[in-house]
């Protein structure tokens, strides 16, 4: 199944995203548990703030549909998302 990486970049509106991220961190656990997440974690705020999630999925469709349930999308403070299919060759997450 194809890898993608996610990179979320942030907007300036952090106390939207703090009060938020409860239910930004629930909604991506679940999709850890559904196997759907692989990992995820914030970036550092240079040159803005972000997050990087590595994801599986049959298609780009299907994690461009899960990613419209972040909640993080719902209460607008996602800047830009950045998705792309990503060929693990080592590590815990290759398909070799």
């Amino acid at each position: 199944m194809p890898v993608f990486a996610v990179n979320y970049v942030y907007g300036p509106d952090t106390d939207t995203r703090m009060e938020s991220r409860p239910t930004h961190r629930a909604w991506q656990s679940e999709l850890y548990e559904a196997g759907t997440v692989l990992a995820s974690g914030p970036l550092d705020n240079d040159p803005a703030p972000g997050g990087l999630l590595l994801m599986q999925a049959a298609s780009r469709e299907d994690i461009e549909a899960h990613l419209a349930k972040d909640p993080y999308a719902s209460v607008g403070v996602i800047d830009e998302t950045i998705v792309r299919e990503w060929t693990p060759v080592f590590g815990p997450f290759s398909q070799a």
